[in-house]
């Protein structure tokens, strides 16, 4: 399978995996807060939250692993790569070791002078808190093999693998809403345990089946260069991941100082139903970075650069196709999704999704950035521009200003973080300016507009209602995509697409003619 088919394809098992996991989660989500009941929930989540905190530094440490060895991989170096993985291994464990013992240490302090539970419920939540630890820390241990498997591009056996984790989930939830135990969330916290471990023990049987790399071999193989850059690289990358977190729960607690509760709610609508529309886009970069990242290892600095222009097109115009009818029927969706919407809902979620769009034209830079590995200046100086929010948004409150401009505020820093991206990211990688604006901006820039035009004609001339939706849904789509096709494709990118399409036609009917045979 050559590389453009191998992008299209795992594109799809990406998307599919998310549509599996939207629709089993929800389901299973419901079931599961039947049978804990509102006490028994609001226990797990906030034991869950507390733990969860650890969730940016995995995160963080997940990104660099897969740099690293997609990397490694894209050299071809077998002892690089060992080395590589190994590393990666033992890093992880010394963490997975830190955090455990750190975890505890901060559990015994919360549980006596901060948290806030029930007395009869007080044993049960810290039953529950010791399984997660746990299985925070066989998490934070399996993050190798997922990055071997996502440099290995191999997101079938991934999705797989999640998707069992799904129906395990869902299968514990049919099983406690019929249980008469009276330790109903003592149960759900040990399921959940035994299913991250049975989830490991999988990846680990795989990956040292499949892979060569994927063997214990700590003696010999631990480099302590690739310790120190492996540490340097994610240390940076959890410098700006912190601060972004930050930003955002501090801008919750700015809403609620100057707006009241229910400011909040609006916010926290608005962050749910956009990032819901991001994720169409980044499952598709998500299958790109790899190939990106390799490129960049065996040395093919130009071969890196083109890919970062095609992401960078495919990911605002995949986008694009949800965005535009989102934005325009924000009011409509709402109110269908909710029974009473929270005043500025509406507002709060286009501005965040315009926000988005901004992002969307340079943000493939920073994966072109990272690929290369120099990312120290420019993440100290994107964060700082982060971090501007805070300081911004106090001032214009403190002014009188309403509670939306914290998102102008937002959205007037993603405009000049656009050509921070451009400028590290010529002096890091190289990438013409120019170039990528030929290739990478202008391309779906316009179709982008000639969307947002058409689509506002019926909105215009139409009352609102379901019908509206879908013209104005049918509207933005049929010209994104055209327009797109004509406009924002090389030809030779139209030939390779239409090869790639009618391969995987191929593919697809002889394996339902062979299965009806």
């Amino acid at each position: 399978m050559n590389s453009a088919t191998k992008v299209v394809f795992n594109t799809g098992i990406l998307y599919a995996k998310l549509l599996v996991g939207m629709v089993i989660g929800l389901f299973t989500m419901r079931l599961v807060l039947a049978a804990l009941g509102e006490t028994d929930y609001g226990i797990y989540t906030l034991v869950a939250g507390v733990v969860g905190m650890l969730g940016v530094l995995n995160s963080s440490m997940t990104n660099a692993s897969m740099r690293f060895m997609a990397h490694s991989l894209g050299t071809g170096d077998r002892t690089n790569i060992l080395k590589t993985f190994n590393t990666t291994l033992f890093l992880h464990f010394v963490i997975g070791i830190i955090a455990l013992i750190l975890i505890e240490l901060g559990g015994l302090i919360m549980f006596q002078y901060l948290l806030n539970i029930p007395v009869g419920k007080l044993a049960d939540a810290r039953i529950v808190f010791h399984f997660m630890v746990i299985t925070t820390f066989v998490t934070i241990i399996s993050v190798p093999y997922d990055a071997v498997m996502n440099s290995h591009e191999n997101f079938l056996a991934l999705a797989l693998i999640d998707m069992l984790g799904y129906i395990i989930k869902l299968g514990i939830a049919i099983y406690l809403t019929y249980s008469s135990s009276t330790k109903i969330l003592v149960l759900y916290g040990l399921f959940i345990l035994l299913t991250q471990i049975l989830l490991r023990i999988i990846k680990q049987l795989y990956s040292r089946l499949k892979y060569d790399e994927c063997k214990f071999r700590f003696k010999g193989y631990v480099d302590k260069k690739v310790l120190g850059t492996i540490l340097s690289f994610s240390g940076w990358n959890l410098f700006g991941s912190v601060a972004a977190m930050s930003v955002t729960q501090i801008r919750g607690i700015l809403l609620n100082m100057f707006f009241g509760v229910q400011i909040n709610a609006a916010d926290g609508i608005s962050k749910t139903a956009s990032s819901q529309v991001n994720t169409v886009s980044t499952s598709m970069t998500r299958a790109l970075n790899p190939q990106l990242v390799k490129s960049e290892g065996s040395g093919d600095r130009q071969r890196m650069l083109r890919i970062t222009e095609l992401a960078t097109k495919f990911s605002v115009f995949l986008f694009a196709l949800f965005a535009i009818p989102v934005i325009m029927e924000t009011s409509y969706l709402l109110n269908f999704w909710l029974i009473d919407v929270p005043e500025h809902a509406v507002i709060f979620c286009k501005l965040i999704l315009i926000g988005l769009f901004l992002e969307k034209f340079t943000f493939e830079i920073t994966s072109a950035i990272r690929a290369v590995g120099q990312i120290r200046n420019f993440q100290v100086v994107e964060t700082c521009l982060v971090l501007f929010n805070i300081p911004l948004a106090y001032c214009i409150f403190k002014m009188g200003y309403p509670p939306y401009a914290i998102l102008l505020v937002n959205i007037f820093l993603a405009f000049i973080a656009i050509f921070i991206r451009l400028y590290f990211g010529h002096m890091v990688a190289g990438m013409d300016i120019r170039q990528f604006f030929k290739n990478g901006i202008l391309p779906i820039l316009i179709p982008v507009l000639f969307a947002f035009c058409f689509a506002f004609i019926p909105k215009t001339f139409m009352h609102e209602g379901f019908f509206r939706i879908c013209i104005t849904t049918i509207v933005s789509i049929a010209v994104m995509t055209s327009s797109f096709w004509f406009w924002g494709l090389k030809p030779e990118e139209t030939a390779k697409l239409k090869e790639v399409v009618n391969g995987i036609a191929i593919r697809l009917f002889k394996v339902v003619h062979r299965g009806s045979a």
